[in-house]
């Protein structure tokens, strides 16, 4: 049987208080059932019964703690006897109580540690004490209050290993120290110190209280009684503040989200109305200008510009710029690496502090202008201060790049299409970047690029013809081709075959081309040497291309470049008519068709195999096929 719960007799509790060396030394319940070995709800009714028989006198020290001492027999003959040691002690305790209220009302943990010091001070009469903290990721004991004697005596406190150093072995076991002579401890962190005697008063999980003196036993009793109560005040304490800290914390963290909410939704309804403004832009420029000086004018941004390559390799220029009075936006300062990679990559970036010399530099975001994988330029937005663009602001700022980018595009395809004159550039490429050029070199034949369509998976089907060759050779060469990841005769001839190539970004560099809004004239190759000539809208957008393939490709030469008049087009033609009805995806599944043989007869391509190609299901081919003839048959027959 097990045996139940001890009965203490009351006699038993008194007695505990006449072994130590100083009878009337106060104690708590705590250390009455650590002594006698029962629970400390049975020591704390055992002392209450005490009390109120007057064998005990009792106070509330703090806001959790109560100690119990003696009574004497003979009041008047105590105070007469020791009328010192009895003042002392209340006065001890009156300290401690005052103590308690000053913890309660420390909202910080340096507050509550600089009471804490003070009182240690106050109650145990040593000017020599301190408070160390534990610092979980350098795991050690760091000093955060102390007292002004204390630094006089030993200079700055040390940070006290857990594993070397008698503090540090308090605090991993969780239990008081007192050390009479630290000298003669088999583990002094100082073994040269001038301190003798030490207090080590854990702080649970936070650190230690530790009062120090230059004598050897130089803590009683009752130092440790009124020691440990206020310790369990100052961990309460600490307790508390980090409550409140969380919750100040947590209030300021809702602060900021409610503020850059309010932010971001500006800046949402800011791009919003750019868009809009953006439809009824005819040109470029002026697509750019509306942009710049909508976010310039916005009290968010200091100013804003648009940057593109220059003429020269490596070269950045300015295209449109607006930027507040007395500001500038540097494309050449601490942004200059990140507008080159953007241009180069297409990936935003922010530059979160330009400058330095603790002046408040601004901040810099850099969004590529880019539709497909083509990048015209870039949007530069400078904020007057640093670390001005959150994570969701940069969001806003990809789509706005995107939008513009497609606006660009369709905008440089309307001018080439309507304008009047356009800007015709050649280029010659060599076999180690076109793939049409290594296939003439290698088989010593001529190929012939028909016409490319961009496909949403990020390669381009080009239709070529091949002249001078079996279709065998044509298929066992392109195998070994790294930039051809397809191959589909459409048509096969004697020595001549005209074939589908699903060509990866780093093909020729046609995509570079075929998406600055070019046409594409002539692509052939003969023997090695390739020849590309397309047909841009404007100035602008063939020096942009220009900068753009010369980068990629290190065999690209411009050989001419000439303005070509197109005013015929200026006139209503039923072609043009026609182009205007279709939607892009209409055009590219028309124009694929077409150039896969698929309205030859026999058919060069069946509806299936074109859809993957497409990367398309057949009923979605049909769909736009169909929708598309119509919108021609339309063009032709109803139109006068």
């Amino acid at each position: 049987m097990s045996e139940g719960p001890r009965r203490v007799p009351v006699e038993e509790v008194l007695a505990t208080f006449r072994r130590g060396d100083d009878p009337r030394a106060p104690l708590t319940a705590p250390e009455v059932a650590e002594e006698l070995g029962c629970a400390r709800r049975t020591a704390h009714a055992k002392l209450e019964t005490l009390a109120e028989r007057g064998d005990l006198r009792t106070k509330k020290v703090g806001a959790r703690g109560r100690v119990w001492w003696p009574a004497p027999a003979d009041e008047a003959a105590d105070e007469a006897v020791a009328p010192d040691r009895r003042t002392e002690h209340e006065r001890a305790l009156r300290e401690l109580h005052d103590a308690s209220r000053r913890l309660i009302r420390a909202e910080t943990r340096e507050e509550v540690c600089e009471v804490a010091v003070d009182a240690a001070w106050r109650i145990l009469g040593l000017p020599l004490n301190g408070l160390w903290l534990y610092d979980a990721e350098r795991d050690l004991l760091e000093p955060t209050a102390w007292t002004d004697q204390g630094a006089e005596q030993f200079g700055e406190p040390p940070a006290f290993p857990l594993d070397a150093s008698l503090v540090g072995r308090a605090f991993r076991e969780g239990t008081h120290r007192v050390y009479d002579d630290v000298t003669a401890e088999a583990e002094p962190y100082d073994p040269d110190t001038r301190v003798r005697s030490e207090l080590v008063l854990p702080l649970g999980e936070y650190g230690v209280m530790n009062a120090a003196s230059l004598d050897v036993g130089a803590f009683d009793e009752l130092d440790v009684s009124l020691g440990r109560v206020l310790a369990a005040n100052v961990e309460t304490a600490i307790e508390r503040a980090d409550r409140l800290a969380e919750r100040r914390a947590h209030r300021r963290e809702l602060e900021r989200q409610r503020d850059e909410l309010e932010r971001l939704n500006r800046i949402n309804a800011l791009v919003e109305e750019i868009v809009r403004a953006l439809v009824g832009a005819a040109t470029r420029s002026e697509i750019e200008r509306t942009v710049c000086e909508a976010l310039g004018s916005s009290s968010f941004y200091a100013g804003a510009q648009v940057v593109e390559r220059g003429s020269d390799p490596g070269s950045v220029v300015s295209r449109i710029e607006t930027t507040e009075e007395g500001t500038n936006v540097d494309p050449t300062g601490e942004a200059d690496d990140a507008i080159r990679s953007v241009l180069e990559d297409g990936h935003l970036q922010v530059v979160p502090r330009l400058g330095s010399d603790g002046v408040d530099p601004g901040s810099c975001l850099v969004a590529p202008l880019s539709y497909a994988d083509t990048v015209f330029g870039a949007l530069v937005v400078r904020a007057s201060t640093a670390e001005a663009f959150s994570e969701r602001e940069t969001v806003a700022f990809e789509t706005l790049g995107r939008v513009v980018g497609f606006v660009i595009n369709a905008t440089n395809n309307r001018r080439l299409l309507l304008g009047k004159t356009a800007v015709e550039v050649e280029f010659t490429v060599g076999s180690a970047d076109a793939w049409f050029a290594t296939l003439s070199e290698r088989l010593g034949c001529t190929v012939t690029v028909d016409g490319v369509v961009p496909v949403e998976r990020g390669s381009l089907l080009e239709y070529a013809t091949v002249e001078g060759v079996p279709t065998g050779a044509v298929r066992e060469a392109l195998a070994a081709a790294s930039s051809v990841e397809t191959v589909r005769v459409l048509a096969d001839g004697d020595d001549r075959c005209s074939i589908e190539c699903s060509v990866s970004d780093t093909g020729a560099g046609l995509r570079t081309v075929a998406e600055r809004g070019a046409s594409l004239r002539r692509v052939r190759a003969v023997d090695g040497s390739g020849t590309i000539t397309a047909r841009f809208p404007s100035e602008t957008s063939a020096r942009e291309t220009v900068s753009a393939v010369e980068t990629r490709l290190d065999d690209a030469t411009l050989v001419a470049k000439r303005v070509v008049d197109v005013s015929d087009r200026s006139t209503p033609n039923p072609r043009r008519r026609v182009l205007e009805r279709l939607t892009d995806r209409q055009r590219t599944t028309l124009r694929a068709a077409f150039l896969a043989g698929y309205y030859d007869y026999p058919r060069g391509t069946t509806a299936e195999d074109l859809a993957a190609s497409l990367d398309i299901a057949p009923s979605t081919l049909h769909q736009h096929l169909q929708a598309a003839q119509r919108k021609v048959l339309v063009g032709l027959l109803d139109e006068p």
